[in-house]
Formats: structure tokens, C-alpha cells, sequence
């Protein structure tokens, strides 16, 4: 049955068996997650949930990203995640229909770190939660996206599970067992979008995997066959739909979906922003635009967007995040769209309103991520421009070099040159890694040792 091939999978697959580009493709989105989490250490959001785990104590087995902190594992996954996505500049994938690194790699790497785990090992159970998920997702992902549920916490917590349960070792039987655990764990509501709670799905995801496989380890048991019971997960995260069992994890270890599907942000907003940011720009680029002339703005996208960019007004920099229309006013008037325009103030700016308040949605049938603007000037004039696959992803896809810069870029507001030079060095060089410490310790406490 699925849930068993599946378990399978994750205890038979090594280290030998997956391809170098599944491997090269793993350790740049691990590259590009960890850059994002140095990023994002700072969020409000992710600083009340700090100080929360701060007051709640416990074992010092795994550090908190940028924290000065180490916790329990269970609850530094928890962190890292919440932090990972805390800026929603984090990797995407269509397999998952969301976003898979800031779910897997917390969960692994407060595993490794209380473990003192290698890259090797890393990279293995990162390629392993990948794939559990990507296999997951096809039977029930997209239909469970379009009724409110996120995916990235509830297709990732079936990731992060996987990547647990090998660092772990589990057996068959256990990982069977976790699948069950972290089924019913998982959880997160798309409602939250635009707000401090949609960050913490994916730190649901990363703890809900790492407690699930640790319950599994010490005998705790759930349903054998989670996957594809009569109200498993699959059949329950696809409205109750009938699916085929012996499609689960069908050609798992064939196949590596993570050698071709996974996209990267060169923005720090939600991926369905993505295509109408590269037109603003663009238009911005080639068109000598006065903001005050522009009369209408017109997006063009595939309706399904719509379940994910909610905030047509927003009011806070968060709600940006979510706003095709801040986007696309953003662009026109920036040229450019970067951390800094995720702020309260700059989504409050007069200008920005005055465009967001002319921007409307005509959704069309375009690809699905896919975006075309439609700018109207006062003399009646109209620019447009069409973007099918945005930058960074699949089909227009960033290099490793491209994710080195990012990484530079975003370690370095808040750790000093040395030490984020050594810790791309650490990282680009993964699988050399012998102990992971090495590098958390650096992540950790901004580049300082532990004692200073």
C-alpha cells in the first residue's frame, strides 16, 4: 500500500543512490533558505515567538537562526521555520503547490544539529522529505490549496516527517508510524495570509515532523496506512475524493522532482506576485511613466491566484506581501522591488495608494503563475506587457551564483564579512560538511562564538 512504499522509500534510499544534479539543485535551495532565515531573524513576528520559547526553557540541543539561542529541537524547528518563511522571500515548488525548503530544513537541521549530523546526512534526508512530499501532494495538494487549507504546512509536515524519520533511522514499521503522527498534526489556514500566522505554518510543519518521528522512535503509534485509509490524508485533504492508493509514491526513487522544480524568489512576496512584479518592472524600464498620468491598471491572471493574493488594499507591509496590486504600483514607481518595500509606511505612501486603488484584477486563463499588465495613461494610451514564467523560476530559472549573491546580500545585515564568507564556504561545500555544528554555531549567534 502507499503509506508502506512510501516508509520504504525513506529507510532504503542512500546517500549513493540520488543523482548530482537532485543533490546540486538540494544544496542551493538549502543555500538560498538559510540566507532568507539570516534575513528574517528579525522579524516582530519571529522575535515574539523567540522570547516565547525563551520563557518556555528547555535542553540547549539546537540553535534558533540569528537568536543567540539553542532550545530543544522540537521547538528550534519550530523557530527556524516561522523565520524561514517570516519574509515569504523563501523558495516555491509546483509539486508541493507551495513552499517546501522552510518546512524540511528546519526540521533537519535542529535533527543534526542535537544528532551532530554531517552534510551528507543533510542533503540525504533534505532530497528524501522532498520527494515524500512531491509525492504526496499530486493525490490531494492543489484541491486542498483551493479550499482555504496551506499546504506548505500541510504537505510539508509530510516532508519534514520523511527527513526526521531517516535522520532518525527509523524503521519501516516507525516511519509508518510517523507518517500517521504528522498527518494529524498537520494544519494551517490560508485565511491567515498577511499576517504574523502564516509564517508559523511553516514552523508547524518543521516541529510537527520533528515531534512526530521522535514519538514514532520511542514506540508512540498511529495508523499504518495514513496515506490512502478511507480518512487518511489524502482522501480527506482532497475534499473526500475517491484516489488511486497505488499512485502514492508510484515512482518514488525513479524520479527526483527535486532536480526540476524548484523556483526561487528573487522578491520577497508571494510567488503569485511574481509574474506582475516582472511586468511592473519591465514597464518601469522601457517606458517613461509619470505615476501621476496613470489613470488604470489592469492584471491579468489565472483566478487561482486570487486564492493566494488576497489583500487588494493593503494596510501593512505584511498585506503587501499578498497584494498583486501593491506589487505592480510598487514596481511602476520604484523600479524595483525589495525588502525595504515591505514596511507599513511604504504601503501607506500616497502614491502607492492612489495606484493600488486604480489596479483591478480581469482574471484570464493564463499559465499559472503567469501574469500580463495593462497600464492606461490619461491620454488614453495603453502599456502592456506579458510575462509567462517569472525569474527565478523553473522555466526561467536563477543560477547557484545568482543564489550566492542573495545569500551575501541578506547574511550580511546581520552578520559581519568574515563570517559570512566562511559560512557560504561551509554551506556551498555541504556534503564536506563532518559536523553541523560547525555551522550552526555560526548561524546561530550572528558570527560570534557561543562564549562571546
Amino acid at each position: 500500500m502507499g503509506t508502506e512504499k512510501v516508509a520504504q522509500f525513506i529507510t532504503d534510499t542512500s546517500y549513493e543512490k540520488i543523482p548530482k544534479e537532485a543533490i546540486n539543485s538540494s544544496k542551493q535551495a538549502i543555500l538560498d533558505c538559510l540566507g532568507v532565515m539570516l534575513a528574517g531573524c528579525d522579524d516582530p513576528g519571529c522575535k515574539i515567538l523567540n522570547e516565547y520559547i525563551k520563557e518556555e526553557g528547555g535542553v540547549a540541543e539546537a540553535g534558533i537562526i540569528g537568536g543567540n539561542l539553542k532550545t530543544t529541537a522540537s521547538q528550534a524547528a519550530w523557530a527556524n521555520g516561522n523565520i524561514a518563511h517570516s519574509l515569504d522571500y523563501d523558495d516555491y515548488a509546483a509539486a508541493f503547490v507551495g513552499h517546501p525548503t522552510v518546512a524540511l530544513l528546519p526540521a533537519i537541521l535542529s535533527i543534526s544539529e542535537k544528532l551532530h549530523l554531517s552534510g551528507r546526512e543533510i542533503l540525504l534526508s533534505y532530497v528524501i522529505g522532498f520527494e515524500t512530499g512531491a509525492a504526496v501532494s499530486p493525490l490531494c495538494g492543489l484541491q486542498s490549496y483551493m479550499v482555504g487549507w496551506h499546504t506548505t504546512s500541510t504537505i510539508g509536515a509530510i516532508g519534514a516527517v520523511a527527513a526526521a524519520a531517516k535522520l532518525l533511522n527509523l524503521t519501516v514499521d516507525q516511519t509508518r508510524m510517523a507518517l500517521g503522527i504528522a498527518s494529524s498534526l498537520s494544519n494551517g489556514l490560508k485565511e491567515n495570509f498577511g499576517t504574523m500566522t502564516k509564517p508559523l505554518h511553516a514552523g508547524n510543519a518543521a516541529k510537527n515532523g520533528v515531534v512526530a518521528a521522535i514519538l514514532a522512535k520511542k514506540g508512540f503509534t498511529a495508523n499504518e496506512n495514513i496515506l490512502e485509509g478511507e480518512q487518511g490524508f489524502c482522501r480527506v485533504f482532497a475534499g473526500g475524493a475517491e484516489i488511486d492508493a497505488n499512485e502514492i509514491g508510484k515512482s518514488l526513487g525513479e524520479e527526483y522532482t527535486v532536480a526540476k522544480d524548484l523556483s526561487m524568489k528573487p522578491y520577497p512576496s508571494c510567488a503569485g506576485t511574481h509574474a506582475t512584479i516582472d511586468c511592473g518592472l519591465y514597464l518601469n524600464k522601457n517606458y517613461d511613466i509619470n505615476p501621476e498620468e496613470i489613470e488604470d491598471i489592469e492584471i491579468r491572471i489565472n483566478p487561482g491566484l486570487a486564492k493566494s493574493t488576497i489583500h487588494s488594499n493593503p494596510q501593512t507591509g505584511l498585506e503587501g506581501k499578498f497584494s498583486n496590486e501593491y506589487c505592480v504600483a510598487t514596481a511602476l514607481v520604484e523600479g524595483e522591488v525589495g525588502l525595504k518595500h515591505f514596511t507599513d509606511e511604504k504601503v501607506n505612501q500616497p502614491v502607492i495608494k492612489r495606484l493600488v486603488e486604480r489596479a483591478k484584477y480581469n482574471n484570464t486563463e493564463e499559465t499559472a503563475l503567469g501574469s500580463e499588465v495593462l497600464v492606461t495613461l490619461r491620454d488614453g494610451n495603453v502599456l502592456s506587457h506579458k510575462v509567462n514564467s517569472p525569474k527565478g523560476f523553473v522555466d526561467n530559472p536563477v543560477t547557484m551564483s545568482d543564489t550566492e549573491i542573495k545569500y551575501t546580500d541578506c547574511a550580511s545585515l546581520i552578520m559581519p564579512k568574515g563570517e559570512v564568507d566562511r559560512s557560504l564556504q561551509l554551506i556551498t561545500n555541504l556534503e564536506e560538511l563532518k559536523d553541523v555544528v560547525t555551522l550552526m554555531d555560526i548561524l546561530t549567534y550572528r558570527g560570534k562564538s557561543p562564549a562571546s
